[in-house]
């Protein structure tokens, strides 16, 4: 028997059936959990998920579903290692999310429904299936097989045996699939920050899940497909998304901007970029690939990324139109390799030749048509020589749309992929950050609000005092109400530019409103901060990292706040945030406090 054999006879392996109601009960005590390393979004569609429920309603056996038991505190949790997709079809059908065959689940079948119905935490959509048909749902037994495995390593491979044979998975999944080096990583931060879909933490409670999931229209939450960067501008189609496409293309473009011998564009080469494939050449590919993202740093390689995605972001909001409208003069089929020859000449004239655009305008003329002046291949491969040539060739006619750069300021670049990721990631961590519409009330005195900066200022020191290691942010300039946005419009005449369920006012009016410049404001908020009564240091890390960022044609002021080495207080006063709730902590649960933050609870 060999070593990893002899590992493998220390796992424990439990196979039993329960109840669609049980396995309810443990989702409601957010017992499950997915692990974003490996787990696909939620892209079943709707028309996938009532085929699945309409199977258990016609009594038909359904697959097996997977589970990692995993010991934390006092409680057992289950990570999910295939089933996701079938487990949120049946729980978001109980919780009355869709219909199937234009009926919905009758709420007052299970207690645990019932209960949530009573508190108002459920609503019950008409009409009904008949009861005895929800009982049998709520009846029905989902075979599970649960694994006690040693380490993570075990899970991944799990993963990617189980999904290596048929169609479960596209070949950019399995790539992906328990990939541990520095650029798999690299690939799966910056593709979460385009498509939007960001969290925390890789590790979420399925119930989580749905709030950051790739959805279509017909779903009441998540991340609209049609809004996601790719698909909006043309650039791939929902089902290219759906298979990972978009990690695939970011993982071709991120290899051409690390190496310095520039790769060419082939399938074959992904596969040795994330350790998916055996051989002499091909672990020398892994390797180089490894030391590059190493040398480069992953922060690094995000910060490019982000920089030349900003500017292509604004020259279409400038254009008016989608870049495959920009491109081709009309919507083209979908074209990720002519994105890639966009996205790396505007990288070697912002990024590499340190160059900004000084004329938005002429950068939209010279796009206007040039796609098809851009040498694209058909076919699987693409060639070194050929696309280092295109990607010349295309800076060359942007080029004189840019002249040298004044200077790189990180706190004074475009923020609009980093300020949807911060927006985004509030719906699963709403303790670590907070929005405000401006320091100024909304009732036309245009005065000052110091008890609404104070109250900024205790929001930091609660955010720092989430748990060791947390980092969050107060933003200023954001509605996260309609009315309150609608109320900046009319007091200033401002239009609100919305994203999600947010509304992004900017601060420029009440500079106007405070007859400041936004430099004078920016300076009197840090002197504010450094006289205020913050404790050191988080005074300190508060004052150092104020921003003024840009969202289009909105600025942005960005408070930040990152947990100290013990808990942190303003003027002698603890605070802690329950949600997005702001609460002070009483004397006699100091201890509680103190504790908790050591122990990283």
């Amino acid at each position: 028997m060999t070593e990893p054999e002899q590992q493998r006879t220390h796992q424990d392996l439990t196979v039993k059936g329960e109840a669609i109601q049980r396995i309810y009960g443990n989702y409601q005590a957010w017992r499950y959990m997915v692990n974003r390393r490996y787990q696909r979004k939620l892209v079943w569609t709707l028309e996938e998920k009532r085929q699945f429920i309409d199977s258990i309603i016609s009594g038909y056996p359904v697959p097996i579903v997977l589970l990692a038991e995993q010991k934390k505190e006092s409680q057992n949790l289950f990570e999910i290692i295939d089933g996701m997709q079938r487990l949120n079809a049946i729980f978001s059908f109980i919780e009355n999310e869709y219909d199937v065959a234009g009926h919905y689940f009758d709420l007052n079948t299970m207690a645990e429904t019932k209960a949530l119905l009573d508190d108002g935490k459920l609503q019950q959509q008409q009409p009904t299936l008949a009861r005895d048909v929800c009982v049998r749902i709520a009846a029905y037994t989902i075979p599970l097989s649960i694994y006690e495995f040693a380490n993570d390593d075990d899970v991944d491979e799990v993963f990617r045996r189980i999904n290596s044979g048929g169609r479960k998975l596209s070949r950019q999944e399995l790539r992906i699939a328990g990939a541990t080096g520095h650029f798999a990583e690299a690939v799966r931060l910056i593709s979460s920050k385009v498509r939007g879909d960001v969290s925390a933490t890789n590790e979420l409670p399925l119930n989580e899940m749905k709030k950051i999931s790739i959805t279509n229209r017909e779903l009441p939450y998540g991340i609209n497909a049609d809004e996601i960067f790719w698909i909006k501008q043309g650039v791939l189609t929902k089902e290219q998304v759906r298979e990972s496409r978009d990690e695939e293309l970011v993982a071709d473009i991120l290899a051409f901007m690390l190496l310095d011998e520039k790769p060419s564009s082939r399938s074959e080469f992904l596969d040795d970029f994330f350790g998916f494939s055996d051989g002499q050449a091909q672990q020398q590919r892994y390797a180089q690939i490894e030391l590059a993202t190493q040398k480069h740093t992953i922060e690094i390689a995000e910060t490019d990324f982000q920089r030349v995605l900003d500017q292509i972001k604004v020259t279409l909001n400038r254009a008016g139109r989608t870049l495959s409208q920009l491109l081709f003069g009309e919507q083209s089929p979908r074209a990720p390799r002519y994105f890639q020859v966009v996205f790396l000449a505007l990288h070697k004239l912002i990024v590499l030749q340190n160059q900004e655009v000084v004329d938005q305008d002429m950068l939209v003329k010279l796009l206007d048509g040039s796609g098809a002046n851009i040498p694209v291949p058909e076919g699987g491969r693409w060639g070194a020589e050929v696309r280092a040539n295109a990607v010349n060739g295309a800076a060359g006619v942007y080029g004189p749309a840019f002249g040298p750069a004044k200077g790189y300021d990180p706190a004074q670049v475009r923020w609009i992929t980093q300020m949807e990721n911060i927006l985004t990631q509030s719906y699963t961590e709403q303790g670590a950050y907070d929005f405000k519409q401006g320091f100024i009330r909304l009732d036309g005195k245009d005065q000052f609000d110091e008890e609404s900066f104070d109250k900024i200022l205790k929001t930091l020191a609660g955010i720092a005092n989430i748990r060791k290691g947390v980092r969050g942010y107060v933003l200023v300039g954001v509605a996260d109400t309609e009315p309150d946005a609608q109320r900046v419009t009319k007091l200033y005449g401002v239009d609100a530019r919305p994203f999600e369920r947010f509304f992004i006012t900017g601060i420029e009016h009440e500079a106007v409103a405070l007859k400041k410049s936004l430099d004078d404001l920016f300076m009197e908020l840090t002197t504010r901060v450094k006289e205020s009564a913050l404790s050191e240091p988080l005074r300190d890390y508060v004052a150092r990292n104020v921003k003024a960022v840009r969202y289009y044609d909105k600025t942005i002021f960005v408070f930040e706040a990152q947990a100290q080495d013990e808990p942190s207080n303003f003027g002698g006063a603890f605070f802690v945030r329950h949600g997005n709730k702001l609460a002070e902590v009483p004397p006699q649960k100091f201890g509680e406090l103190y504790r908790r933050f050591m122990a990283g609870m």
